[in-house]
């Protein structure tokens, strides 16, 4: 029987050393924003004396606005290729945490979020992922989705982490801002360096065949089971969207959780998803993928929703442990689902389309929360995410046996 360091350098060597790298990416460019991001929210309320009504709109309305942008960027993935789309993601994304550090109207807020939402975290996305779909095969697909999603969430302990310390020693949030933004420039740096593109030569050639090279998403449209699969992962995207943009506010505002005790709480969320996440994929890989989905959706209400009945510390870390095993699912399952609906040479528009929805959902999340809070009050809205996490499991349940009859329709044409 192998030994363990045998079965981990098995699993190791089952990957592409780009892939490594790409991993290693993710995890530099997720450390360095975590010193940044579970702050923003904090200090646009807190700081800046903005409502929460006001900053729901501006982290949930802003970017549904320049969703026509994000669909831009999965065929810019297809056309000028992954690494690029990369590399501009991740310019963007310094130039976010520099102007985060020196805003002071709502005005320039909103035109950060704009200019990040088109081609910042989502189009680093959507580029990262069709990487992976590249490098890795359908039968490991699933399993290098998790590897990716572990390494960001490691980058969630520590930099939640740091930003704690930091904050507990008096650091501001400019200097947190600043230090978020010198990371990114760093990654910047690795990309150039290291990554290679992986877009397949087949692709450009067979869109131009097909008439689709400069008609964007009319094959993405036309993909009725696909757009079915969008519509229905809403409801956990929906929830998940508002864990740290408003549920930071809520419980260091409502339940009065100190500042550094919520990044404590968002690094035991990642430490929790980084944990068990590849495990339970891998355990899970041969599962309907509908039914792990509603398993995710049901854990992210309660866990997120569930704040609504939270007393103090002890029950928010209970909470929190419930959500991150939802988390643990929805990303690599979703994803592999999307990257298997994907024809090759529209790659890079399937993942753009489920980019959107995952941003696009998560962008609801706190438009709605943040009207929610200001209007029906802040438990009663944690209420409505339990009722609509509920809800996105029943939607996946119902999907559950046409998935079954289509992947046994696929396999017994592989055969």
């Amino acid at each position: 029987m192998p030994s363990l360091m045998q079965r981990l350098r098995r699993g190791f060597q089952a990957y592409p050393g780009q892939f490594w790298l790409l991993v290693l990416c993710i995890f530099v460019f997720t450390a360095a924003s975590s010193l940044g991001f579970p702050y923003e929210a904090i200090f646009l309320n807190h700081e800046l004396g903005i409502r929460m009504t006001v900053v729901g709109v501006v982290f949930g309305i802003v970017p549904a606005l320049v969703i026509p942008l994000q669909m831009w960027g999965g065929q810019l993935t297809d056309r000028f290729g992954r690494r690029r789309m990369t590399i501009l993601a991740l310019t963007v994304g310094t130039l976010w945490y520099v102007g985060f550090a020196f805003v002071r109207e709502v005005w320039q807020v909103a035109l950060l979020v704009g200019i990040e939402s088109a081609f910042g975290w989502p189009l680093f996305q959507t580029a990262t992922n069709a990487m992976v779909a590249d490098m890795v095969g359908p039968a490991l697909r699933q399993e290098g989705f998790s590897v990716t999603r572990v390494a960001m969430n490691l980058g969630v302990v520590v930099g939640p982490a740091a930003a704690g310390l930091a904050r507990g020693a008096g650091v501001s949030f400019r200097d947190l801002f600043l230090a978020a933004a010198a990371g990114c420039a760093t990654m910047i740096v690795l990309a150039i360096a290291g990554l290679r593109e992986s877009r397949p030569a087949v692709v450009e050639e067979a869109g131009d065949e097909k008439g689709e090279g400069r008609r964007g998403y009319a094959v993405v449209m036309r993909d009725r089971r696909f757009l079915t699969f969008l519509a229905v992962a809403l409801p956990p995207v929906f929830v998940i969207g508002t864990f740290v943009s408003i549920f930071s506010v809520y419980v260091t505002g409502e339940i009065g959780i100190p500042d550094g005790t919520w990044g404590w709480l968002l690094g035991l969320n990642a430490l929790v998803v980084a944990t068990v996440q590849y495990p339970l994929v891998r355990a899970t890989k041969w599962k309907n993928r509908m039914i792990l989905l509603a398993f995710s959706s049901a854990l992210l209400g309660i866990g997120i929703g569930g704040s609504a009945f939270a007393g103090g510390l002890a029950s928010l870390v209970v909470l929190v442990i419930i959500m991150s095993l939802g988390e643990t699912l929805l990303a690599p399952v979703a994803t592999a689902e999307v990257a298997d609906f994907a024809p090759e040479e529209l790659r890079g528009r399937y993942m753009g389309a489920w980019t959107i929805v995952w941003n696009g959902g998560a962008a609801m999340g706190p438009a709605f929360m943040g009207w929610a809070m200001d209007t029906l009050g802040a438990r009663e809205a944690f209420v409505v995410l339990l009722v609509v996490g509920l809800v996105g499991a029943a939607l996946f349940v119902s999907r559950a046996p046409e998935w079954r009859r289509h992947r046994r329709a696929v396999t017994a044409g592989e055969a």
